[in-house]
């Protein structure tokens, strides 16, 4: 054996075989080397929770927008009566959209374009009182949602304070404004329908007494504060009730309505004394009535029962 060493290779050259070793021959029984997977570095991603699609919903603008014409319909929504109408009319919106294609034109906002129209539909059957007190309450809700922090809610409660004082007075207003307006149509049909004459007032009433008729006395002679005392008189619960309890009284209704009693004028108020009713056949067909004030009911023509007093025993 030769123990001298090996020279070197020439520069440039590897000292490895020119021949390339045959690769191995892989058969279908044989094992494949494994080939480890891919590291992956970090920790795996969590998946999307509720409240991360929430976030990333209200971020947008189109999201923001959405919610912002939503939440406003709700609170708006009681305060007009739960009036469905604008609703309907945001639906039809919707669908005019779909049919003249104008949803390529506005890009996602289709929705918002409906939303709106109900939004509108809701603040034409509401006032500006009804609008402050929404948005308050959208505020207070804003900051619930956001606790432990604090201070949302607060300016959200002071707010409600300030609109929900401003609502009620201006309903309270209003209230008064349409009784108001209901008495006055109230004594103006009164007045349409009274008597042309004042003398012919005890006629028409001991007529309607005769027969019992509650409409032509309670509706159309006596005035409200004369209704009052004229019930007293009789014992009854109200205006009604004593027209029957007379009627029961009455025995001949045709002779009853020809009562006569002695009157007394002041310029146009007429002071009929009707317990002292006569008739001129002598007999008495019904009760005495009791003392009347005829008069005028503001710029009426016509004349009923302004006042009444009950036959002294």
């Amino acid at each position: 054996m030769d123990a001298r060493p090996t020279p070197p290779p020439p520069s440039g050259e590897s000292g490895l075989p020119a021949v390339r070793p045959p690769s191995p021959v892989v058969r279908p029984g044989d094992a494949r080397p494994g080939v480890p997977p891919p590291e992956t570095s970090g920790t795996p991603e969590a998946p999307e929770t509720p409240a991360h699609r929430w976030r990333r919903l209200t971020r947008t603008r189109r999201g923001a927008a959405g919610l912002a014409i939503l939440a406003a319909a709700l609170l708006l929504w009681p305060f007009a009566g739960w009036f469905w109408i604008p609703w309907l009319a945001g639906l039809v919106v919707l669908v005019l959209v779909a049919l003249l294609r104008l949803d390529r034109l506005l890009h996602g906002w289709s929705w918002h374009l409906g939303g709106l129209a109900v939004l509108v539909g809701l603040m034409l059957n509401t006032g500006p009182w009804d609008w402050a007190l929404a948005a308050s309450l959208g505020v207070l809700l804003a900051g619930l949602v956001q606790l432990p922090w604090w201070r949302l809610a607060a300016v959200g409660a002071v707010l409600c304070l300030l609109a929900g004082a401003g609502w009620g007075f201006d309903r309270y207003r209003a209230a008064q404004e349409r009784a108001a307006q209901e008495a006055q149509t109230s004594q103006q049909n009164r007045g349409q329908l009274g008597v042309v004459r004042p003398n012919l007032v005890l006629q028409v009433v001991l007529s309607s007494v005769g027969r019992g008729d509650v409409g032509p006395v309670c509706g159309k002679l006596f005035s409200e504060p004369a209704q009052a005392p004229f019930a007293a008189s009789t014992g009854a619960p109200d205006c009604a009730g004593a027209v029957r309890a007379l009627a029961a009284q009455v025995d001949d209704p045709a002779a009853y309505a020809r009562g006569r009693a002695p009157s007394s004028q002041d310029g146009d108020v007429l002071t009929v004394d009707a317990c002292r009713l006569q008739w001129t056949a002598g007999a008495t067909p019904g009760p005495q009535l009791g003392v009347l004030t005829v008069g005028r009911v503001g710029a009426e023509t016509t004349y009923v029962v302004t006042a009444f007093r009950a036959c002294s025993t």
